[in-house]
C-alpha cells in the first residue's frame, strides 16, 4: 500500500504544477484541484502506514504538501488575493521544521522537535487557507471576507507559534555553557 501512497504524493506535485495556472485564470478549476490535493493528503498517510513506510515516502509526501500549499498561497499572494505575510509564515516554518529534521537525523536534537503538535495544527491550516481562497474564487461573494481574513491570521499565527515552540525547545535541550 506505501507504492499507493507514494503515487498519491506524487500527484499533489503534479496538481502543484497546474494550481498556479488555476489560480490566476480564476473560477472553479482551482477548487477541484484543492479537493483532489486535500483528498490526496488525507489518504496516503493511512495507506501508507498499512505497507510499509518507506523514508523516500515521508519525504514526498513532505515535499508535495510543501510544494502545493506553498506554491498555490504564493501565487494567491502574487495576485493580491492574501497578503505576502501568509506565504512568508509558511516558508518560514518550513525552512524551521527543514533544520529541526536535519539536527534530530543527526541526533543532535530529540526527533519530537521537529514534529510537534503545533506544527501539524499549521499544515492543517496551510491547506485550510488555500482552500478558503480557492473558494473565494470558485464561488465569489459565498464565502465572507471576514473566513479569509481569520484563516489568514490563523496560518500565520500558528505557522510562527510553530517556529517559536521549536526554538523554545532547542535552547531548553541544550545546556547553557
Amino acid at each position: 500500500m506505501s507504492g499507493v501512497a507514494d503515487l498519491l504524493s506524487a500527484l499533489r506535485l503534479l496538481l502543484a504544477v497546474a494550481l498556479p495556472f488555476a489560480l490566476w485564470r480564476g473560477g472553479g478549476l482551482a477548487a477541484g484541484l484543492w479537493v483532489l490535493a486535500a483528498a490526496s493528503d488525507y489518504l496516503d498517510g493511512p495507506l501508507a502506514r498499512r505497507g510499509r513506510p518507506t523514508r523516500y515516502g515521508g519525504v514526498l509526501d513532505n515535499v508535495a504538501d510543501i510544494v502545493f500549499v506553498l506554491g498555490g498561497l504564493a501565487t494567491a499572494a502574487w495576485l493580491g488575493l492574501v497578503p505576502w505575510l501568509v506565504p512568508g509564515a509558511v516558508a518560514l516554518a518550513v525552512v524551521d521544521y527543514g533544520r529541526a529534521s536535519f539536527e534530530a537525523s543527526r541526533g543532535m536534537v530529540a526527533p519530537t522537535l521537529a514534529r510537534s503538535r503545533v506544527g501539524h495544527l499549521a499544515g492543517v491550516m496551510n491547506y485550510a487557507c488555500l482552500g478558503i481562497v480557492c473558494a473565494r474564487l470558485a464561488w465569489p461573494g459565498r464565502v465572507a471576507p471576514i473566513v479569509l481574513l481569520i484563516s489568514e491570521l490563523a496560518t500565520v499565527g500558528l505557522n510562527v507559534a510553530a517556529v517559536v515552540c521549536r526554538t523554545i525547545g532547542r535552547t531548553r535541550a541544550r545546556p547553557i555553557v
